[in-house]
């Protein structure tokens, strides 16, 4: 059974003087319904190296929340999660923040844009066709497009503005998703092949 590990959002827990990772449920639900064993990363681990060696993973999920620069102690954990996976060419999938995440390792940025939070919306491109991914659900105000889309990174989607929705490094096998698989109810299709496809390497 290939183990995934995948980053939470921190949370900051006023009144208790806690910081919490936070993950949503159905990615477990998600992971193990594919044969995958989820494995859930703490952002407080200060050797973040010899802590990803110890877990002997096979592939990573960045998950969504948590703005960029937001929050310092999972920024960390994600650049050494990208270093790592970068040195022993392991798969990540980068869903929303994770995917921005991506990007910003890469050297790219972002913007922020109207009209992606909380709705669903058309892709376009040969690669979302081809996978059958032709309506997604989208839940974030910052956005990557064609000037701020790191010259690592290949765009595989986009929506009718021009926001990029998926992307693909061009030699690490690194994919960026901007909706998010766990959210779907039942989950789609698509995705179930899009991520047992990404982390069997097919």
């Amino acid at each position: 059974m290939k183990r995934i590990g995948i980053s939470a959002r921190l949370d900051e827990v006023q009144g208790r003087c806690e910081e919490r990772d936070a993950l949503d449920v159905r990615w477990a639900t998600l992971l193990w319904s594919l044969g995958y064993l989820p494995l859930p990363l703490c952002s407080g681990v200060a050797e973040v190296t010899e802590y990803l060696e110890a877990l002997s993973l096979d592939g990573f999920i960045l998950s969504g929340g948590n703005d960029i620069g937001s929050a310092p102690a999972r920024d960390r954990l994600e650049l050494g999660v990208l270093d790592y996976s970068s040195s022993k060419r392991l798969p990540v999938l980068g869903v929303c923040r994770g995917m921005q995440f991506i990007n910003y390792y890469c050297g790219g940025d972002l913007i922020v844009t109207q009209g992606h939070v909380n709705t669903r919306h058309s892709l376009s491109g040969h690669w979302a066709e081809e996978n059958g991914l032709l309506a997604v659900n989208s839940f974030h105000k910052q956005s990557i497009i064609s000037t701020t889309l790191s010259s690592s990174l290949t765009p595989l989607a986009q929506s009718a503005d021009g926001v990029i929705e998926a992307l693909r490094h061009r030699s690490l096998p690194w994919l960026g998703i901007m909706w998010h698989p766990e959210r779907e109810k039942p989950i789609a299709d698509s995705d179930l092949a899009l991520l047992k496809n990404h982390f069997d390497g097919k």
